[in-house]
């Protein structure tokens, strides 16, 4: 089985990996490109392989992004969302492998005592923080009222959490209006206002803060 890098295995040996593997008792689905993947209930997913996205729709069809997945994410109920709601999904944007592992097997005590198993629930519990911080952060920004009030409090998450003020938009301006609950065309004309505005100067994906907004990154 080939190793995936991700934050859950973080040090962790390769020798350990192809242990803990066996000793998992893991198992591989692949999932094609506009699939739904199933929630894992009791489960731990990561993707070995494509590009996976957390969305939620809501009575009117209205789709919120939560998260992008790529390989080396992991996902799963104990990590920030209750699966019994059906209007969380998971959606392949691209031809996916994903690694399950059953929750019972990270957490419960290994009879070996190994210490990368020990490793590997300090590094579940860490996530599930980092979860937690990502979806208060997400939060805060769908709790402002304008479309350029949800961009920059966006763009300000990014450049505070990158250290620049040059950015690099993780997925589409579609996507990013998933993520921002707006829609798109209001979004790009939004987009253009704020940089005849000299806000931002924006090229495709790549995005340059300018004063005021810089101001807020610490640069």
């Amino acid at each position: 089985m080939e190793e995936v890098t991700t934050s859950l295995f973080d040090g962790v040996t390769k020798e350990e990996y192809a242990a803990m593997m066996t000793c998992f008792k893991t198992s591989v689905k692949t999932y094609r490109k506009g699939e739904e993947v199933p929630m894992p209930a009791g489960r731990v997913g990561v993707v070995q392989r494509g590009r996976l996205s957390l969305v939620k729709t809501d009575i009117n069809g209205v789709r919120t992004l939560f998260e992008q997945l790529g390989k080396g994410g992991v996902f799963g109920d104990a990590l920030g969302f209750h699966w019994a709601d059906a209007s969380f999904f998971l959606l392949a944007e691209e031809d996916c492998d994903v690694l399950y592992i059953d929750y019972e097997h990270i957490v419960k005590r290994c009879p070996k005592a190994c210490t990368h198993h020990s490793t590997v629930v300090s590094n579940l519990v860490r996530l599930m923080s980092e979860k937690t911080q990502a979806l208060s952060q997400h939060l805060e920004i769908l709790s402002r009222r304008t479309i350029r009030e949800k961009l920059t409090a966006y763009f300000t998450m990014l450049a505070a959490q990158t250290k620049t003020s040059y950015l690099t938009l993780p997925f589409s301006q579609t996507s990013l209006a998933d993520y921002i609950c707006v829609d798109r065309s209001a979004m790009v004309r939004e987009l253009k206002k704020m940089s005849e505005d000299g806000l931002i100067e924006l090229d495709r994906r790549n995005i340059k803060l300018c004063a005021p907004l810089c101001r807020k990154t610490g640069d």
